[in-house]
């Protein structure tokens, strides 16, 4: 039985977002009739945080005098997931992402920079490319190349089914502002939803961190809720690597561009619930691992401790680490003490003048913290960390009252594995590995690049493979529509 649709389309994109909006201008390039589809009242999802691109032997790379091969970027990306990463997905990436920096220009990107993330990191590649306006002006070009290639995008609009027919996918469900129903028939649909981490119930189910992700708080936009992986899996479209989401320390209730928060991101003394230190604190050189390590703690919560002289010195010297563009490398932490009015009343922050008044401000053991700071101001003395290894001019003593600790917690920014695709990001069928006819993903709601977490040392690489999977899997849908025409 042929389905009834209220309208038809070549191809219906599920998203606008940086990989859905990239699928949407290749595919009106190729001549197709576009629908895409984003369930908020707006455009963007977290694209619109994008800071740079990753890309391999791009002409703005090349141009600059930077040699970093697609060999590189492939057994970088390889190595990074412990070979969990699917082979096919990261050479289709890699060959493809400075193609990926051309398409951009073609439709306005301005590239101003090539160069690596976290300047301390030595071990990264310098694959980061910044564009002017950074991810909110890619978002616009790529929204107006679109609607000007004849895409309709259509806001307010949530799809909830895939529709199927003897085995191939022919169109889906989507709800209007109105809450009105409608079937709409595609010849592909891609998946382009942002992935699940704006679910709490999801994160949970499906992250690494378990239980613990219910103390996550959510960086991003609120439409990534898994419903793209829900409904691939409905459809029998097959999962992998599901736990992998990509975090960022953040001071709790705080964002990410907080000076407060920022110094809660720095090297110095952390701690867990129990008041004990628990890691090589230089680990927030690279925040994914930064996050990772704390997302583990007891209620995924560390405390920052520091004094009075190490805040005077983040004030006036600036941050002894980045968080790329939102606390720049040696940024003075200038907006502190406006920002600790409030913070020290929602228990964000605390600020002691004894180290046990400061213990039972942030609800950890008075002795035990005690403990912790008398060890580790003995470690600043002798200049060697002999617990963790912190290099010595990251060791700063806690012994210039008042006494500052800022409660940090793992943020969410995105799940970076879903649903299993090939190398033209068609989505494959749960125990079979053959695609199911119609169905891709893209970006952060396809897997493949990744094993169990984020590889910040090829800067740029979520945003770079969500440009990269959406146009491919816009090229690879329109060529099989114009093969399937032939044959009719």
């Amino acid at each position: 039985m042929t389905t009834q649709f209220d309208a038809e389309y070549d191809i219906i994109v599920v998203g606008a977002g940086a990989s859905g909006l990239s699928a949407a201008v290749e595919a009106v390039k190729n001549g197709n009739t576009v629908a895409v589809l984003e369930k908020l009242d707006s455009v963007g999802g977290r694209g619109q945080f994008v800071e740079g691109s990753t890309a391999f032997e791009s002409a703005e790379q090349k141009k600059r005098g930077i040699e970093v091969t697609r060999a590189q970027g492939f057994k970088a990306l390889m190595d990074e997931s412990q070979w969990r990463a699917n082979a096919e997905v990261v050479s289709a990436f890699v060959h493809n992402a400075a193609t990926t920096i051309r398409k951009l220009s073609d439709i306005g990107a301005v590239w101003e920079d090539v160069t690596i993330y976290a300047y301390e990191q030595e071990s990264e590649l310098k694959t980061m490319h910044w564009a002017e306006g950074e991810g909110a002006r890619i978002i616009e070009l790529m929204v107006k190349a679109a609607r000007d290639g004849g895409a309709e995008i259509y806001l307010s609009t949530a799809a909830t089914e895939l529709l199927t027919e003897s085995g191939r996918v022919v169109g889906l469900v989507a709800k209007d502002a109105d809450g009105q129903l409608l079937k709409l028939g595609a010849k592909a649909v891609i998946l382009a939803g942002g992935g699940y981490a704006s679910s709490p119930e999801m994160m949970e189910k499906h992250s690494w961190y378990g239980k613990n992700a219910r103390y996550f708080v959510d960086l991003g936009t609120p439409g990534n809720t898994g419903d793209g992986m829900n409904m691939a899996v409905a459809a029998g479209g097959a999962t992998a690597e599901t736990g992998s989401v990509l975090l960022m320390p953040v001071a709790k209730g705080k964002t990410i561009t907080s000076h407060v928060s920022g110094a809660g991101s720095q090297p110095y003394l952390w701690v867990n619930t129990s008041g004990r230190r628990f890691t090589d604190e230089v680990v927030a050189m690279n925040f994914s691992d930064a996050a990772n390590v704390i997302a583990q703690c007891d209620q995924g919560t560390s405390f920052t401790v520091f004094d009075q002289a190490t805040k005077s010195h983040l004030e006036t010297d600036g941050s002894d680490i980045s968080l790329g563009t939102f606390i720049p490398y040696h940024a003075p932490l200038d907006r502190m003490d406006a920002e600790l009015e409030q913070d020290l009343t929602t228990g964000t922050a605390a600020k002691a003048d004894t180290v046990a008044e400061l213990a039972e401000m942030i609800g950890v053991p008075p002795q035990a913290l005690a403990l912790t700071i008398a060890r580790y101001n003995e470690m600043v003395d002798g200049g060697v960390d002999d617990d963790f290894y912190k290099p010595a001019k990251y060791l700063r003593a806690i012994s210039h009252p008042p006494y500052y600790a800022v409660r940090m917690v793992a943020g969410t920014l995105v799940s970076v594995g879903g649903i299993k695709v090939n190398g033209s990001f068609q989505v494959v069928g749960e125990g079979t590995d053959a695609p199911i006819p119609g169905l891709y993903a893209v970006g952060a709601e396809a897997s493949g690049i990744y094993g169990d977490t984020y590889p910040l040392t090829v800067p740029g690489n979520i945003s770079g493979f969500s440009y990269t999977s959406g146009w491919l899997a816009a090229d690879h849908a329109s060529a099989q529509i114009v093969k399937e025409a032939a044959l009719v």
